[in-house]
This record gives structure tokens, C-alpha cells and sequence, in this order.
């Protein structure tokens, strides 16, 4: 009879061996995402990332890259630089006359 009462008391021992593997591989995977998001919060100089791109936004960044060097900076001048004349996309393209 000690025997079965001293298995009733007993208390159930949670496994705590798998727990710090757990939390290793949790704190690696959230310092990963966070790494990448400032990464690339970084290169968009604080903006986050751009998605859903479409051919108007990749021309206005071709654009915004042409007049300003970096497709996430934007001029609010009226004239464009002088170095716009020269930095056409036109010129890329074969003429047809």
C-alpha cells in the first residue's frame, strides 16, 4: 500500500530537456527575420520594402535613379539636373530611322 501512495503523491516532472534546444532555435530564427528586416530597411533608407511593383513604379524608380543615383530618392526640383540630358534611357534603344 506505500507503494500505491507514494505513486499517487508523486508529482508529474514536465520535461524541461527539450525547452533551451527550443529557445536556441527560436532565438536564432527571430534574430534572422529581424537582421533581414533591417537589412533591408537599410537599403531603402528607412522605407520598408516595396512589393506589388509594377511597370509604373519600376519606371519611376529607373527614373528616380537616373536624376538622384538611388531608386528610393526622389527630387521635388522643377528642372531635372543637367546630367538628365545625357542619362536618357532613349539612348539605350536602337533608332528606327
Amino acid at each position: 500500500m506505500t507503494s500505491a501512495f507514494s505513486r499517487l503523491s508523486t508529482k508529474f516532472s514536465f520535461p524541461a530537456e527539450p525547452l533551451f534546444p527550443l529557445a536556441i532555435i527560436a532565438l536564432v530564427t527571430l534574430g534572422t527575420a529581424a537582421a533581414i528586416k533591417g537589412v533591408q530597411r537599410w537599403e531603402n533608407d528607412g522605407k520598408p520594402r516595396r512589393w506589388n511593383v509594377d511597370r509604373w513604379d519600376r519606371r519611376m524608380m529607373e527614373r528616380d535613379s537616373r536624376m538622384t543615383g538611388n531608386v528610393n530618392r526622389q527630387q521635388a526640383e522643377v528642372e531635372a539636373p543637367v546630367q538628365f540630358t545625357r542619362n536618357s534611357a532613349w539612348e539605350l534603344e536602337p533608332r528606327l530611322i
